[in-house]
């Protein structure tokens, strides 16, 4: 991914029908892996809390948790790009999605407003292993003592598993490999992940905990299945009619035969949660 511009979006996945599907997709892996969408560590929201969803891409996330709460919990969405939402015109009363870059100033009507923030999958805009920026926008959105849930994928600990000792992994192993590094360097893509509690609670945060969560066997097939059209999603933007676009395709198709045969890559999931101080 480029360096990041204010104002200008260089997110190196896609934005059309397809990309909306994996990402609709994911949520509900995402959700039956947690069993939650709030941590369970974080109170109950009040009837008049605010939440927000930062980077929440299609808004399934909002839409989701909206259906367990009052009508009277305003949720809000926030993203470079809403293209891949629903219409204004099709949400609940309660639910609002509206374009900011998480790189620019936070809008002045949004500071200190929400008692939840929530953020997903933003590694790919944390630069140089360092998430300070990201950490002092989501710091500012909060109320003082409202809760922060993070929640992203434990790339360094992926590996593969397979039904039996006789299934092939080669192919979904080498793919285990290039997810976790694809442009063969994992400086600055996942060290950050593992301190994210140091920076929070360096940096205005209290009670910070992180969580590990681990995908069931009978989920991991279709866990892989996303992670092979996350990759091929990745080669059509960054890579498209390179020769390593090519190897790509063929590592991703070898890698399918393979979990067909009974192979999988799966990939724990961290989530961390911490509440605003009141200083």
């Amino acid at each position: 991914m480029a360096e990041h511009q204010p104002g200008k979006d260089t997110y190196v996945l896609s934005r059309n029908h397809a990309a909306a599907s994996r990402l609709n997709y994911q949520f509900y892996l995402w959700k039956d892996t947690l069993g939650f969408n709030l941590h369970p560590n974080i109170p109950t929201p009040k009837p008049d809390a605010r939440i927000a969803d930062v980077a929440t891409g299609t808004g399934i996330w909002l839409l989701d948790l909206a259906h367990s709460l009052p009508k009277s919990v305003q949720l809000d969405g926030f993203d470079i790009d809403i293209s891949q939402s629903p219409p204004a015109q099709w949400l609940p009363p309660n639910v609002n999605i509206r374009t900011w870059d998480l790189f620019q100033d936070v809008p002045t009507d949004f500071v200190g407003k929400f008692d939840i923030v929530h953020v997903r999958l933003i590694g790919l805009a944390v630069k140089d292993n360092n998430p300070l920026q990201v950490v002092s926008a989501l710091h500012k959105l909060l109320k003082p003592g409202g809760y922060l849930q993070w929640d992203e994928m434990d790339d360094a600990s992926s590996s593969v598993v397979f039904a039996n000792p006789t299934v092939k992994t080669e192919a979904i192993e080498a793919m285990r490999r290039y997810m976790h590094t694809p442009k063969g360097d994992a400086k600055g893509l996942h060290e950050w992940r593992y301190q994210l509690p140091t920076y929070l609670s360096q940096h205005g945060f209290d009670d910070v905990r992180l969580h590990k969560y681990q995908t069931g066997l009978s989920m991991a097939r279709f866990w892989n299945d996303n992670y092979l059209v996350l990759v091929e999603e990745f080669t059509a933007n960054m890579l498209v009619g390179t020769e390593a676009a090519t190897e790509v395709y063929q590592l991703v198709s070898g890698a399918a035969n393979e979990a067909q045969c009974g192979a999988a890559i799966v990939i724990p999931q961290l989530v961390v949660v911490a509440r605003k101080g009141f200083d």
